[in-house]
């Protein structure tokens, strides 16, 4: 049986849906949906250490996982490719986010890996730019002082392709390509990280003409996003419905692209034989909570993703709705139980399978957290009859019961009305951040100090 992930960066799991994604809301009615995936991480660099090798980003010092070989630490991190290539699988995976590519050692286990991140024309010209130039200096600061004009030109210089990142049907050709030189006789594990719904949503024209009135020029969609996320404070309420209406037109061309991939191993013949799990690294926020794309906070559209899951489990479980709790740290454990590889003793989550037989309940908490800086204090809890706590380090600490008020607005806070239920999230939390510390004293990734890291920040437009 082969195995095709393919992972959404900042999908929302409430765009799944018939207005927006129809192709992924019938696959998705088809299949073995879990309705309450939350993601262990509000980011790129805090989510896939919970993808790729089951750990939450906390018990790894640095971003990442380690490098392979080394020590014993890069022992004790099994990613769900060194897995599936030890029981006989050809593995390969194709990207275009520096935090989820072999710069953070997300190459181990893939006999091929595509890191696109940098290689088109416009990304080559920024790299060159922050790499090449004094950030001290005049002219380093007057272009960013005009970043949205250097953005439009890079777009003019790409031949045509005004995409920041490269585009999901190109993912799709190169994997194609790849999975046509697979020696028939022999299962292949894939994984697809496409990028399109990523800020600064560039929709090609004809899927903008869905959601607008009038398609917006690439320039404009990247200033629109940069004021969402570094300037919110500045934007009006018709310009955030353009945001919400753009990241719309994105989610609806990847539906497309998705679409068109399980077509073509359809036509390949191959498609009843390969299981299909569609998930995101995060989701994103659209204005909710005075804010564009995905902060280190853990608000419900950043923390809430789409998983589902096609090809396993027969009768029995291939398809139905799972609305218990499931975490992204659950990925390769469940892809693992699916074609009947087992799980290394080095992997946190446990397979979501056992939920969908009802052999278990719910994962009954999830937790996640980010910020070397404050001592990994942004952080969560969620429990699974829905009370979740949220700190957010100086920017204050949240309690909500998210079943009766998902918005998660200030005066929905029930510390003082539910003091034990708190209390009881309180102390899961703390056992968590313990437990994340003594790890952290034995696996060590790529230090978030490093250059490297600054330069990728900047390209992925988290930093000015």
């Amino acid at each position: 049986m082969n195995v095709l992930l393919v992972t959404v960066d900042s999908l929302r799991a409430d765009r799944v849906n018939d207005r927006v994604m129809p192709f992924a809301r019938s696959f998705a009615d088809g299949a073995l949906e879990f309705t309450d995936c939350v993601a262990n991480g509000p980011s790129t660099p805090a989510s896939f250490p919970a993808i790729h090798a089951s750990r939450h980003f906390a018990s790894i010092e640095g971003l990442g996982i380690p490098e392979a070989g080394g020590d014993d630490r890069a022992e004790s991190v099994v990613t769900l490719a060194e897995q599936f290539r030890k029981n006989g699988y050809a593995t390969a995976g194709f990207t275009d986010n520096h935090f989820a590519s072999g710069s953070y050692h997300y190459d181990r286990g893939f006999d091929l890996m595509h890191d696109a991140s940098g290689s088109a024309e416009a990304g080559k010209l920024k790299q060159f730019v922050q790499s090449n130039l004094d950030k001290d200096g005049p002219l380093f600061r007057s272009i960013e002082r005009v970043y949205n004009r250097v953005d439009a030109a890079m777009a003019t210089a790409s031949s045509g392709d005004a995409s920041e990142y490269e585009r999901a049907e190109s993912l799709n050709r190169r994997f194609l390509d790849w999975v046509d030189t697979v020696p028939e006789e022999q299962p292949w594990f894939a994984w697809l990280h496409y990028m399109d719904v990523h800020h600064p949503y560039e929709a090609p024209e004809e899927y903008q003409r869905r959601f607008l009135d009038s398609p917006r020029s690439v320039a404009d969609c990247r200033r629109l996003s940069r004021k969402g996320t570094h300037h919110p404070e500045e934007m009006t309420d018709a310009e955030w419905e353009t945001i919400r209406r753009l990241y719309d037109a994105e989610c609806a061309y990847t539906d497309d692209q998705f679409e068109a991939l399980v077509g073509a191993l359809e036509e390949r013949g191959v498609r009843e034989e390969t299981a299909v799990c569609l998930t995101a690294d995060h989701g994103e926020l659209v204005g909710e909570h005075d804010h564009a794309g995905h902060p280190p906070e853990f608000w419900e559209g950043v923390v809430r993703v789409p998983f589902v899951l096609d090809g396993v489990g027969g009768d029995e479980t291939g398809k139905q709705t799972v609305d218990g709790q499931i975490r992204l740290l659950d990925t390769a454990p469940t892809l693992a139980e699916a074609v009947g590889v087992d799980a290394p003793a080095a992997w946190q989550g446990e397979s979501a399978l056992e939920l969908a037989r009802g052999e278990v309940d719910a994962r009954e908490y999830a937790f996640g957290d980010v910020g070397r800086q404050v001592d990994y204090g942004r952080c969560y809890a969620r429990r699974a009859d829905g009370w979740k706590l949220l700190r957010h380090a100086d920017d204050g600490e949240f309690f909500f019961q998210i079943r009766e008020t998902p918005e998660e607005r200030p005066e929905d806070d029930r510390r003082e009305l539910n003091p034990a239920e708190y209390e009881a999230l309180s102390e899961a939390l703390d056992e968590h951040r313990e437990q994340m510390r003594r790890l952290r004293g034995g696996d060590v990734a790529v230090d978030e100090d490093d250059e490297m890291v600054e330069k990728h920040l900047r390209d992925l437009g988290y930093m000015e």
